[in-house]
């Protein structure tokens, strides 16, 4: 019997929902699966407030880990697969899965394991992934491929639902917007991802590649390039928060309020040059760029 071990945090229940249909294949043949969910010592707040939302930027864009409640590394031998599902903070992964990888015993379950990674994003998840492949890689995992389920609206779209969802706790459609985060049709047809890697664990082959033939990645130029000029923004503005907060930990919040409404205002006000500009530099850039993208969709 196929022993599959799902490790992952969900603050709002979507990454459940999404995993939930990845894995309908695989208890369909009977196959043993296995949950940890991890959970923060001091749980992440839902709806966020607007100050506890920009709070958490410093620490999701250093990714600085904080504690975890405690868990166990299950006795009954390796697993066949560890599938490990996280969401995007501010461009990185969630503070409590990034967690998770900088933890003692992360190691103890990913050392000579196949991993597979899924990821549910609002549009930008590429160089969090690079990240996570690499952290996965030095614990002596395996990584075997790559699953990256998105928000479909258009992205200023998107910041309003997703904004809207995240403070008020409300995902439904109004006005004329659509429901917040991946849309139900996207959710239900994740469960071929799973038929995919039922059928390697089955037969073999290139799971990665098979996974990328059934759609499990569409990685945009122009979003790839915007999602590398944001990083580097967040990084600065991340040191900026923290420049005096050691000598004057008000200044902290202060920043962190600032924070909280530059990004917005910003994120309305200059996406559309911003979107412009990168999709220009994507055409400009199209050949290095394109090769980029086939080394990051490569397992």
């Amino acid at each position: 019997m196929k022993r599959i071990l799902i490790i992952h945090y969900s603050q709002t229940g979507q990454l459940t929902g999404l995993l939930g249909s990845i894995a309908t294949p695989w208890e369909t043949r009977g196959y043993r699966v296995d949950h940890l969910v991890l959970r923060p010592k001091v749980p992440f707040p839902f709806p966020w407030s607007r100050m506890s939302f920009f709070d958490a930027f410093p620490g999701s864009v250093g990714r600085v880990p904080e504690g975890l409640a405690p868990f166990d590394v299950p006795s009954a031998g390796p697993y066949d697969l560890v599938v490990l599902g996280y969401t995007i903070w501010f461009l990185n992964p969630s503070i409590p899965f990034n967690s998770f990888l900088e933890h003692p015993l992360a190691g103890a379950y990913l050392k000579d394991r196949p991993v597979l990674t899924v990821i549910g994003a609002r549009n930008m998840w590429v160089l969090a992934q690079e990240h996570v492949r690499r952290k996965v890689e030095a614990l002596g995992g395996r990584m075997v491929g790559n699953i990256a389920v998105e928000d479909r609206s258009p992205n200023l779209v998107s910041i309003i639902t997703i904004v809207r969802w995240m403070f008020r706790g409300r995902k439904d459609p109004f006005l004329f917007f659509p429901a917040a985060g991946i849309r139900p049709k996207e959710m239900r047809e994740a469960s071929r991802f799973g038929e995919v890697v039922a059928r390697w664990m089955e037969e073999g082959g290139d799971v990665g590649r098979d996974l990328m033939d059934a759609g499990a990645m569409r990685v945009k130029p122009a979003l790839l390039v915007l999602e590398k000029r944001a990083t580097l923004l967040f990084g600065k503005y991340r040191r900026f928060i923290l420049a005096r907060a050691d000598r004057d930990p008000r200044s902290r919040r202060r920043r962190v309020a600032l924070l909280s409404r530059l990004l917005p205002i910003g994120a309305f006000i200059l996406s559309p040059i911003t979107a412009l500009s990168t999709r220009i530099l994507s055409l400009v850039r199209r050949g290095a760029i394109e090769a980029e993208i086939r080394r990051i969709t490569t397992y």
